[in-house]
């Protein structure tokens, strides 16, 4: 058995080094700088609600597990509370995932090259992401879930080649295994699919019931330990029974709302933002399909005292975190970026494992050359970091650290107008407003809070979003404004359904300040016919006057042309009611 590959330092060695490293120079500057997202701001805003004496679910609502809010916790008193800051430690995550993707494939004698080259192409798709994908749960917990994925595969080392592992080490193993696995999951739940995928492979590869029963017991008890370590922490905090009411009451209409989100334009939009790295599933999966395969037919072979070699048995517990993977995230998750960056960074290891063996053996044919040319020259087309452009914001980066100008250029989804949106925080921080007094009806306003450090006037920090997501719980909602002591309302013409042009549009007559589609007729709704007393751009700020009013529709803003037709259509009613 070879246990070791190619460790050749060659001139091809070299070169990967050196590109590597220019990779990194060029992309990490500009990456810092980049604006965070506004799901990573409003963990930021939960975290600083939680550590100032509230209490998570009933203060703030969240319809996931608390451990990304527990991350933000735990790492945003030690590095502060800049964007900067944040994509360091997003930085250092990726880096411990891409070591631990790049080094797998070692017994399957993927050479020192091979592995330099599968860290350049994880390194370069996520830094052709979005914003929107950066310090996601999804990403994050994969770091966990690789630790986990080493753990599994000495174990199975253990019970495929050692004659009589002790109990100690085998349950020991497992239950260290286990508190990686519960780590991940209080992140994100949706990884127990590639968990359990992963487990019943290496049950199957190794076929030692006494041992796999102690393995089980060990993972079991890692992962129950870990979650009465949460459960006590919730139940501490006073978080307990509005954890249950989110979960019970709330979740299932959100967790139902995913299937209207997969509409094909969504998905070709989708499609496009991760072009042309979604052609690596095209290959990912039959490799993996294959692999598993070859596993079976090489187990039957060898018979029942038979054992895959090593390397086998890697490659068929890599092609099952990934298939699980990329099914949970296609079947059970909304159509989200964030969602997809780990099946695409485990497509491109599986993919880099074969070609590194098939080039260690020479039989890499032309037509996977042309492909790997082919598919190269389309990342190069199509990098953010090679347009020139956002290339000439390089010396920017390194000199200065990120402000509104800086992040409207190196915003790659353009979610928010950073510039107007400074405006709106120039003229807020005039207000002297204090905690619970500014309530951002939209999810891309959630970076006001923190820059104006205040606490939302409602537990709901992405309000819009969650009365759409959540339309038998509207009651509450407007229960909760009913209640707060908001001053001032922002809102995002935008967000809330006006197109570009009819958002940015100006009006004839300078002094009202609106776009000529506001609906100016409308009363009683809220909050678009409480008065505005700021606008930039596309966003509003409303001063409020009581009553609120109540929520019309979808909770999106009407054009005026949409009132005057709907108040036409009322007095054509009315004047026919009274001719009866």
């Amino acid at each position: 058995m070879i246990d070791q590959p190619d460790r050749q330092i060659t001139a091809g060695t070299w070169f990967a080094g050196c590109i590597l490293v220019l990779l990194l120079l060029l992309c990490v500057p500009l990456f810092i700088r980049m604006p965070l997202a506004t799901d990573v701001v409003l963990y930021d805003v939960q975290a600083e609600t939680v550590l100032k004496g509230g209490t998570l679910y009933r203060d703030m609502f969240e319809t996931n597990l608390p451990g990304i809010i527990w991350l933000h916790m735990l790492i945003r008193p030690l590095i502060g509370m800049s964007s900067d800051a944040l994509r360091c430690v997003d930085l250092l995550f990726l880096t411990g995932t891409v070591a631990l993707l790049m080094l797998w494939n070692r017994r399957n004698q993927l050479s020192v090259t091979g592995m330099l080259w599968v860290g350049i192409t994880l390194y370069a798709f996520y830094f052709s992401l979005s914003e929107w994908c950066h310090f996601q749960r999804d990403t994050i917990i994969l770091l966990p879930t690789l630790g986990a994925l080493w753990m599994r595969r000495k174990q199975l080392d253990r019970l495929c080649e050692e004659k009589s592992p002790t109990a100690l080490s085998l349950m020991g193993w497992a239950f260290l295994e286990g508190l990686l696995w519960a780590t991940a999951f209080w992140i994100k739940p949706f990884v127990a699919v590639p968990a359990l995928c992963v487990w019943l492979g290496s049950v199957w590869l190794a076929r030692r019931w006494r041992g796999v029963l102690l393995d089980w017991t060990g993972l079991l008890a890692g992962g129950l330990f870990l979650g009465a370590m949460g459960i006590a922490w919730l139940w501490q905090t006073g978080a307990w029974p509005w954890f249950l009411e989110t979960f019970l009451e709330w979740n299932p209409e959100y967790v139902a709302a995913r299937k209207s989100g997969w509409t094909f334009l969504r998905f070709a939009q989708f499609l496009y933002r991760f072009y042309p790295w979604f052609l690596l599933h095209l290959f990912a999966i039959p490799l993996a399909l294959i692999g598993l395969k070859d596993c079976w037919v090489s187990r039957r072979k060898a018979g029942t005292d038979g054992e895959p070699a090593p390397g086998q048995r890697d490659e068929t517990l890599l092609s099952l975190l990934y298939l699980g993977w990329l099914t949970q995230s296609l079947a059970f998750q909304h159509l989200f970026d964030y969602v997809h960056p780990p099946s695409h960074l485990l497509a491109i290891t599986v993919i880099g494992g074969y070609l590194g063996s098939r080039y260690r053996q020479r039989s890499l044919g032309w037509g996977w050359k042309s492909g790997m040319t082919l598919f190269a020259l389309l990342v190069v087309l199509t990098f953010p970091s090679f347009k020139p452009e956002r290339a000439r914001l390089w010396k920017t980066c390194l000199t200065q650290s990120s402000n509104a100008e800086l992040k409207a250029q190196l915003a790659l989804l353009v979610q928010v107008d950073w510039e107007d949106l400074e405006a709106v925080k120039q003229f807020l921080s005039a207000q002297n407003l204090k905690d619970r007094e500014l309530h951002c009806y939209n999810s891309t306003l959630i970076y006001l809070y923190p820059e104006l450090n205040l606490q939302p006037a409602t537990r709901f920090g992405f309000f819009d979003s969650v009365l759409v997501f959540c339309r038998k719980h509207r009651e509450d909602l407007h229960q909760a404004i009913e209640d707060s002591p908001q001053k001032f309302i922002v809102t995002d013409l935008i967000e809330s359904g006006f197109n570009r042009e009819t958002a940015l549009a100006t009006p004839e007559n300078p002094a009202q300040n609106l776009p000529p589609q506001y609906p100016v007729s409308l009363k009683g709704a809220y909050p678009w016919s409480q008065p505005v007393v700021f606008r930039s751009g596309r966003y509003l700020v409303h001063q409020v006057q009581r009553p609120l009013g109540k929520f019309v529709a979808g909770g999106f803003v009407p054009a005026e042309s949409d009132v005057q037709k709907f108040l036409k259509r009322q007095r054509q009613q009315q004047a026919k009611d009274k001719a009866q």
